[in-house]
């Protein structure tokens, strides 16, 4: 199955790659030889060739307007130590590595942020979900109700609840693109008690988990959520159960979940943001 959803993710990257490469260079802000360097290094065309060839490819433009006493191998080399330090900041784990840093990131690119973006894609933008805010000092039952009027802007410390007005009764998956760039299954988890809910109002965590409310720390940026309703509970076997964590999604998460729920025309993606400042 893992081979079946990866063999999906890699037919579609292929036919998407040059807007998926433009789209997180704009991101980023690559500019000039950088940008080069970034959309043609992690082209699928380019997988066959190393740096130094690479570089031989691109020299022409790579000395443009350049000292010729600045090789071209030299240029390639010093934009993707800038590549790779905007990445890390991304989420893209080296993991301390000092080599396979370009095998690393594609990996991460092609198996991670481009699912996501795909579900993105996929998914109904919505404001019938987001975070309600806690008052300082007060614990769980202390939140402001706001009514569809989510904040988009939330502070850093805050103390929130997230909630999601379903339309229909359903099973409840949330997924989080958090602002260091790790993907998570909130629910289900221990957050929360019920397998399945009626219409109405879900709050997150719900009275008797473990913690009664969201701390945001950590970094400032964009946090993204990703919320499937389903008619019945999506027969996905990494699901967690009512009393473990959030799990940590890895790239066969997000592709096992994008293909199932491809498939699933009677259930609804919807998407959110705000920003924690």
């Amino acid at each position: 199955m893992e081979e079946e959803n990866l063999m999906m993710i890699e037919e579609s990257y292929k036919d998407n790659e040059a807007g998926f490469l433009e789209k997180i260079a704009d991101k980023l802000m690559f500019k000039d030889k950088t940008r080069l360097v970034f959309t043609e290094r992690f082209k699928i065309d380019n997988d066959d060739l190393n740096n130094q060839k690479l570089s031989d490819v691109l020299s022409h433009n790579l000395l443009q307007n350049t000292s010729k006493k600045s090789a071209s191998d030299i240029i390639l080399r010093d934009s993707l130590r800038t590549i790779f330090r905007k990445l890390e900041v991304e989420g893209c784990d080296f993991n301390g590595a000092t080599r396979d840093k370009v095998k690393i990131a594609k990996r991460w690119l092609r198996e991670i942020v481009y699912p996501w973006q795909i579900l993105k894609n996929m998914a109904t933008s919505t404001n019938k979900m987001g975070p309600v805010m806690g008052i300082p000092g007060v614990g769980g039952s202390g939140m402001h109700k706001v009514d569809f009027n989510y904040p988009s802007t939330v502070h850093l410390g805050s103390e929130i609840k997230f909630e999601v007005r379903l339309e229909r009764p359903g099973y409840l998956t949330l997924l989080e693109k958090n602002t260091s760039g790790q993907f998570y299954c909130l629910y289900p988890s221990f957050l929360g008690t019920l397998p399945v809910f009626d219409a109405g109002v879900v709050s997150l965590p719900m009275e008797g988990a473990p913690v009664n409310y969201f701390t945001l720390t950590g970094k400032l940026g964009i946090e993204e959520i990703i919320a499937a309703i389903a008619p019945e509970r999506p027969k996905l076997d990494w699901l967690p159960e009512g009393n473990q964590p959030p799990l940590l999604l890895e790239g066969k998460h997000l592709q096992e979940f994008l293909r199932y729920f491809r498939g699933e025309p009677n259930s609804t993606l919807w998407y959110m943001n705000y920003k924690v400042v």
